[in-house]
């Protein structure tokens, strides 16, 4: 799986691994071991991971639209974005909500602006709906529409 990809995949609240540093063995032992699917486009991974009875998502060397378009549409769920389920997209640990008086090293304007805050579990990365969340929303909407054309095709 791509890191960027991973990233995105955190916000909708899947658990991701993601390490550039791990080998096809290490990537299959740990499928294998957590129950993970695999996402990649790498063939010889993917062939050795249907060897293994793994399963597993090919996905085009293209940008993140169409790879999340194919791991939806084989998934078979509608993409949702609920931050109270997302992860924190830097480690992949749960979010938590807190409150602003909890918060540090956001700019005091942020602070003044904002009421909701999310914390990593692990990192304390702090999230808010800044203009960040404007982009995110509107993938997810180009996302669900051509999701939505997909399924329309396959129905006709």
């Amino acid at each position: 799986m791509h890191g960027k990809l991973a990233r995105k995949m955190r916000i909708y609240g899947f658990d991701t691994k993601y390490d550039i540093a791990l080998d096809d063995n290490k990537i299959i032992e740990i499928a294998k071991n957590e129950g993970r699917t695999i996402i990649t486009s790498d063939e010889e991974l993917i062939n050795r991971a249907r060897a293994e009875n793994l399963q597993v998502i090919r996905v085009p060397l293209d940008n993140d639209l169409p790879r999340m378009i194919k791991i939806f549409t084989v998934l078979k769920i509608l993409p949702e974005i609920d931050p109270k389920r997302s992860r924190c997209p830097n480690c992949n640990s749960t979010l938590t909500i807190v409150d602003k008086k909890e918060v540090q090293n956001v700019p005091e304007k942020v602070l003044k602006r904002k009421k909701i805050f999310y914390k990593c579990s692990r990192c304390g990365k702090v999230y808010w709906h800044g203009s960040h969340w404007k982009k995110i929303r509107e993938f997810e909407k180009t996302l669900k529409k051509r999701l939505k054309k997909l399924k329309e095709g396959e129905e006709n």
